[in-house]
């Protein structure tokens, strides 16, 4: 059972983290996981929830599990992908997305923020390895029972992304910057 786990998480974990790519500019950053597939559900009420009618092409138990589950996401943009359904809302400055498949059931989430929002521990065993470098930006995914943390850390010599999961950390990316 412990090995299956693994293979799994082996295989779900990188894929979401596949998905996810961070665009840094010196403008801000961003991070998207739209592929392009995916549609925006326009049908949403003045309050921005879904409405359900024969032609919505999400189900209800999307929605339903999305409320129970994020009952303070104010105005979640829904929309549908290949696989199924992304609810996107910000709150108090974390970025949250939080994926359905087809038939309504959660499957991941996706949370995107600076470093004032990362967990203490989380932060302390960042810094304490790499004290010289300053988090500027964190991805928290979620399937399962299982949480990872991609921090993204730089110095003045270079970018490196380090993850979080499992218990362990390890150098996930690093590059160099250009002179």
């Amino acid at each position: 059972m412990k090995k299956q786990f693994s293979l799994y998480k082996l295989g779900v974990i990188p894929l979401i983290i596949l998905c996810c790519s961070v665009n840094a500019q010196t403008t801000g950053l961003s991070a998207n996981m739209n592929n392009s597939f995916s549609k925006e559900v326009a049908m949403n009420d003045e309050k921005g929830l879904p409405v359900f009618n024969s032609h919505s092409p999400f189900t209800a138990k999307a929605f339903k599990n999305f409320s129970k589950n994020f009952k303070d996401a104010d105005k979640a943009e829904w929309v549908e992908t290949s696989d199924g359904y992304k609810a996107e809302f910000t709150k108090e400055g974390i970025q949250t997305k939080v994926f359905y498949n087809r038939k309504g059931k959660w499957i991941a989430s996706v949370r995107n923020y600076q470093e004032d929002k990362l967990p203490g521990d989380i932060r302390h065993r960042v810094k304490s390895n790499y004290y010289d470098y300053s988090i500027f930006y964190v991805q928290e995914i979620t399937v399962g029972e299982k949480m990872a943390y991609l921090v993204k850390i730089e110095d003045k010599n270079s970018i490196k992304t380090i993850r979080l999961a499992d218990g362990e950390m390890e150098e996930y990316l690093a590059f160099e910057k250009s002179k």
